[in-house]
């Protein structure tokens, strides 16, 4: 079970790399095989359709970034390890830049496949679970297991706001070289939260 949970991986690594390089349509059991450096019958025998083969590298795409989110280390101030959080999830390095643009493919594909547009959804609805999380915790909120939070429509709206700005902000980066995403990134999104997270608009009483 290791050995195909390897073999499978190799061979999603190998697709994200053709996605980067030549988009969705590049994808085919001869690029993917090259890529990865063997047999076509070795991709035939993990995935019986290409279908299939790009469905499990969105997956794994979509596993990867969550994996390493949670790996951000949360001890210290808040403040401090929620822009960590936030920074994982912008294209500011070559890698992540990458990742973005394969992901935006996978994305674009997934209106052609349902099973990719779940994908999708599923992973939109733990991102947005995510933002109100961190949105709470910067506020001094409580903050429970996922889901188990007390509604809260001011919270959930200036949640989806910070995704909606996510969202953005990683496409205008992806414009940009390394160096200027890098420098511009952070100077940015420290500004949204300045404005917008950490100091909520007060609603004035009708």
């Amino acid at each position: 079970m290791a050995d195909a949970r390897g073999g499978k991986h190799r061979l999603a690594e190998a697709l994200t790399r053709v996605v980067a390089r030549e988009g969705i349509a590049g994808v085919s059991v001869r690029a993917v095989a090259a890529e990865a450096g063997v047999s076509g019958g070795t991709v035939q025998h993990y995935f019986s359709t290409r279908a299939e083969m790009i469905r499990y590298a969105m997956e794994w795409t979509s596993a990867q970034v969550e994996q390493r989110l949670v790996g951000v280390q949360r001890w210290g101030g808040v403040p401090e390890w929620t822009r960590e959080i936030l920074l994982e999830l912008l294209p500011l390095d070559a890698d992540r830049h990458r990742e973005h643009a394969v992901w935006l493919a996978f994305v674009a594909h997934a209106k052609t496949d349902p099973a990719l547009a779940e994908l999708r959804r599923l992973t939109n609805e733990k991102l947005g679970e995510l933002y109100s999380r961190i949105v709470r915790a910067r506020r001094g909120l409580p903050v429970h297991s996922e889901g188990a939070e007390p509604p809260n429509l001011e919270v959930d709206a200036d949640a989806m706001l910070l995704q909606s700005l996510l969202d953005g902000l990683a496409l205008q980066l992806a414009d940009l070289g390394p160096d200027e995403a890098a420098k511009a990134g952070p100077e940015l999104l420290d500004r949204y939260l300045a404005l917008a997270v950490d100091e909520p608009v007060e609603h004035e009483s009708p």
